[in-house]
């Protein structure tokens, strides 16, 4: 039988349900976060409630939603979006693109580089030529590695680095469960570390850190990650700067060993 139009549940009322029961939050329970009613919650989800754009805000933050994600509710909602996504060249980020910029060329003789919420390379310095290889800016990382056979040739402590970032990518997913592009790095992961043999819990090391294979030298590496706070720009909010340091004596070496080389 078919559903009276009238009864007919919204776009916006099917993805508040989905983040609701992926919150493991009843509607009685939402409704107290938000400062409302089971009942209203009850329309707002089967159609019958349209939400204004304060109470898809107010959600928005109970349930640890994105700000892409807040976007997505809002056009569900039949309302504008709320938070701007330029492009990291356009001039509307020029200050923020700068100051990115300065973090790359300082962080030298080190590498680092610039990722959005997909890995995709979209800036990085000189110093990640070793250990990264050419043609990195564009490249996804998770396809680059989890995609290739040889990546254990490239590193020393490929079964670690894999099972971590592929802990990493689903806690990535958690956050945001409807992301279909991400959905697939993740099953590209999974594929890929499926006959590797997962690491004993607790590791001998606090950090999960690759250890990266070039030439005869074994490169030990320490990452960090930095991002903007409170941003309230889409591409912003999404981006991660992955920094890479020496873990030794001889990483330390062969880094400004390769900086000077490049200069």
């Amino acid at each position: 039988m078919t559903r009276p139009a009238s009864l007919a549940v919204s776009p916006f009322g099917a993805r508040l349900r989905q983040w609701r029961r992926r919150r493991g939050l009843s509607q009685l329970r939402l409704a107290a976060e938000v400062g409302s009613t089971p009942r209203h919650i009850s329309f707002l989800e089967t159609g019958r409630s349209r939400p204004s754009r304060e109470m898809v805000a107010r959600l928005g933050a109970v349930l640890g939603v994105s700000l892409r994600e807040q976007n997505e509710l809002l056009h569900a909602a039949g309302l504008p979006a709320a938070y701007p996504q330029a492009r990291l060249g356009d001039p509307d980020l020029a200050p923020f693109r700068a100051a990115i910029d300065r973090l790359l060329e300082a962080h030298r003789p080190y590498p680092a580089l610039v990722v959005d919420g997909h890995w995709n390379v979209l800036a990085a310095n000189r110093a990640c030529g070793p250990l990264f290889g050419g043609d990195l800016v564009g490249a996804d990382l998770i396809r680059r590695y989890f995609g290739d056979r040889h990546a254990a040739e490239w590193m020393v402590n490929w079964s670690e680095v894999a099972w971590a970032g592929l802990g990493r990518l689903r806690q990535q997913l958690q956050r945001t469960p409807f992301d279909e592009e991400l959905r697939a790095l993740v099953a590209l992961a999974e594929t890929a570390v499926a006959d590797l043999p997962r690491p004993a819990a607790p590791g001998p090391e606090p950090v999960v850190c690759p250890w990266f294979r070039v030439g005869d030298n074994v490169i030990r590496t320490i990452g960090m990650v930095a991002r903007f706070d409170a941003a309230a720009d889409v591409t912003l909010d999404e981006l991660r700067i992955e920094l890479t340091y020496p873990q030794d004596a001889a990483a330390e070496r062969f880094f400004r060993e390769q900086d000077k080389a490049n200069q």
